[in-house]
């Protein structure tokens, strides 16, 4: 302030001299509030730095975290997706086979008996091999009382199979027999004469089909048809046929 003053009352010269001065004094002051000035500077962008790299590593965690959650959702809709696709193609297969099933059913139904040539035409006629491929086959099992046994395999082996009879020998109450089986070569043959009815998943599948009058799946199973080497699983789809013009309105008559 007392400088100004000075500055105000002073001649040019006098001016010029104090001016002067003030000028280094104003230097060094200068100096010293650009000192200042820069350290506050310095600290205050020091500080907006070290805010913007907090907000920076705020933001960047944000966005990693929503990156994660939208690739997290993302394949969970994928694999949603793709189990969906799975379930509708086994269901659909399923259907297809359930459908061929009760087709060869109205077959029997409509007629009076089915003959082997007839069951084979039936069953080339499905075209499975190309339309439904991985169906070992499609066959047709009689169901065979105790006294029966003896005149069913003499009936079958005067059809051209003098070796038939059913396996695994046994006496039992009751027998199945599978006696087509489409196509009747190479391992299928192997299933010819085999009753079902001796192995508990198989039965308890055929006996659910007569019971329920429906399509009814297996569990897992080793097909007769299968060898010694590279033995696969497998299942077993059935459907009931009943004999013509009887009463199927409870459990008791579909067992009869």
């Amino acid at each position: 302030m007392d400088t100004c003053a000075t500055v105000n009352r002073g001649t040019v010269s006098g001016y010029k001299r104090m001016f002067s001065h003030y000028i280094f004094a104003a230097s060094s002051r200068s100096a010293a509030l650009f000192q200042s000035s820069r350290s506050g500077a310095a600290a205050r962008n020091l500080l907006g730095a070290w805010a913007l790299l907090v907000a920076g590593l705020a933001i960047t965690g944000f966005a990693t975290q929503q990156t994660r959650a939208t690739e997290k959702n993302a394949v969970q809709r994928e694999l949603e997706f793709g189990a969906n696709e799975i379930q509708l193609n086994v269901a659909t297969r399923l259907e297809a086979c359930a459908q061929v099933l009760r087709s060869g059913a109205a077959l029997f139904q409509g007629s009076e008996t089915v003959t082997r040539e007839e069951w084979r035409a039936f069953a080339q006629g499905l075209q499975l091999e190309k339309q439904l491929p991985g169906i070992q086959g499609v066959g047709f099992a009689a169901l065979i009382p105790r006294e029966q046994l003896a005149l069913h395999e003499e009936e079958i082996r005067g059809q051209g199979f003098p070796d038939y009879r059913v396996v695994p020998e046994g006496d039992r109450e009751t027998y199945t027999s599978i006696i087509y089986l489409e196509p009747f070569r190479d391992r299928n043959l192997r299933a010819f004469g085999y009753d079902m009815f001796t192995e508990s998943v198989r039965r308890t599948a055929m006996e659910r089909a007569r019971d329920e009058n429906t399509v009814a799946l297996s569990g897992k199973v080793t097909l007769i048809q299968e060898t010694d080497q590279e033995v696969q699983a497998g299942t077993l789809m059935y459907i009931p046929v009943y004999r013509r013009g009887l009463p199927l309105e409870t459990t008791a008559q579909r067992r009869e």
